[in-house]
């Protein structure tokens, strides 16, 4: 849908004052701001981008719609109620905490099998739902047809996570706390990777 579709929607239905942002077009959302004006909320469907989108007054983003809140819902709610009051520090320490996982909502790696090399991407949720298996969250397989990550699309996840736990293991607790897991076992210990 077209920015200027849904400025004419908004305007004839005053109930359409939501999207859902998901573009990776910045530029984009900044047209929306300007055709939708203040009183229309821009969501971040990219948690990469949702810094970004939040903190530029030509985008001036409300929240995300987060894919990264399946495993850290808590500090995702605090960066963004940290922008929200212009806590800009507070916002910048949580958004660089948590950037190794915003990293694996898609994961791109190169395999070999038969002769070729082939480029694999796993898109959302394979990674997060590897993830939350991988540290013992309930989140059950991918419906087809998506599958399983490879073993080098597994490591790039351990990676992620690894870094997450070792530079600001604080943002991961609750998930130990919640669910008795011992976060460092399963991130370290292959048998929950297969």
């Amino acid at each position: 849908m077209e920015v200027e579709d849904l400025a004419i929607l908004h305007r004839e239905l005053k109930n359409v004052r939501a999207v859902k942002e998901a573009t990776a077009d910045l530029e984009r959302m900044a047209k929306t701001r300007v055709l939708l004006g203040d009183d229309f909320d821009i969501l971040s469907g990219d948690d990469d981008m949702t810094f970004e989108m939040m903190t530029r007054h030509d985008i001036s983003a409300s929240g995300v719609v987060s894919v990264i809140s399946n495993i850290v819902p808590g500090p995702i709610a605090e960066m963004t109620r940290a922008i929200l009051r212009d806590e800009r520090d507070k916002a910048t320490q949580l958004k660089e905490a948590l950037d190794p996982l915003f990293k694996i909502v898609t994961v791109k790696t190169v395999e070999e099998y038969e002769g070729f090399t082939v480029p694999c991407k796993f898109r959302n949720p394979v990674a997060i739902k590897t993830l939350m298996n991988g540290l013992g969250l309930p989140s059950g397989p991918c419906r087809p047809p998506l599958g399983r990550m490879t073993p080098k699309g597994m490591g790039v996840v351990r990676q992620a996570i690894r870094a997450v736990y070792e530079r600001n293991k604080e943002v991961l607790m609750p998930i130990q706390d919640y669910y008795k897991v011992n976060l460092k076992e399963r991130i370290d210990n292959d048998e929950y990777w297969r």
